[in-house]
């Protein structure tokens, strides 16, 4: 199968390498989308902190489960899934408490440990969730920065009624803009300092309570619409 590799920055091949075997406890996955991150493209200029070279890319991503390790009960070939990135101990304080996500020996796929950018990909099934049949292969692979949008919300707590200014109209604002709308709030305004991020923010999210202004007529459009409890900085 091909796999991608990033050798150093802003240079990427394609090597053939042999179909991963798959262990009892894991599934593969055939990959049918990969999305390209902020953090990827950081990558590739060598300007991301922690990763070194070379690497295989790919964190946001979509598949079809193609086989599945004897202990695997929960899924069944041919169904569409996402993948989750982070690799986590499992045992260190935060861990423990629910806190995976400040692991102390956290990796993340396509960064400190091998990405999903092959033709097939093994992991573990704990990593696997299931998305729609009626979803979109392109739309699977948005869920894991759909993710990071509802967990940001989510930190506020219940934001029903809420008036809420999201700064930075690029692919994460426009997803937390969209979120914090579809979980109650009032008002969303989106600014950027960015025209063209505006008009892409204006494409997607066209509803009622949402306000896009330039950073600069920020306070202006504040003073129009009446107090932001909340601000969510890209």
């Amino acid at each position: 199968m091909l796999q991608q590799v990033m050798t150093k920055p802003g240079e990427i091949i394609f090597r053939e390498v042999p179909v991963p075997e798959v262990k009892d406890d894991q599934v593969l996955v055939k990959i049918m989308n990969i999305g390209i991150c902020g953090s990827d493209i950081h990558v590739y200029h060598g300007k991301h902190p922690f990763t070194s070279y070379p690497v295989t890319q790919g964190h946001e991503v979509s598949g079809e489960v193609v086989k599945l390790g004897k202990d695997v009960t929960v899924f069944h070939e041919g169904q569409k899934v996402t993948i989750e990135p982070q690799v986590y101990c499992g045992e260190c304080y935060p861990c423990r408490h629910g806190k995976y996500n400040l692991c102390e020996e956290l990796k993340v796929m396509g960064f400190q440990t091998t990405g999903t950018a092959s033709e097939y990909f093994a992991v573990d099934a704990s990593k696997v969730t299931p998305i729609p049949e009626e979803m979109s292969y392109e739309e699977g692979a948005m869920i894991e920065p759909l993710a990071v949008a509802v967990h940001g919300v989510k930190q506020v707590g219940d934001v029903k009624g809420m008036n809420i200014a999201v700064l930075g109209a690029g692919p994460i604002g426009n997803l937390v803009a969209q979120v914090a709308k579809g979980m109650g709030a009032a008002k969303v305004m989106i600014t950027d300092v960015s025209d063209l991020r505006l008009d892409k923010a204006k494409a997607v999210l066209e509803s009622d309570g949402l306000t896009f202004t330039r950073e600069a007529d920020y306070m202006a459009a504040e003073a129009g619409s009446g107090t932001y409890h909340i601000a969510f900085e890209q």
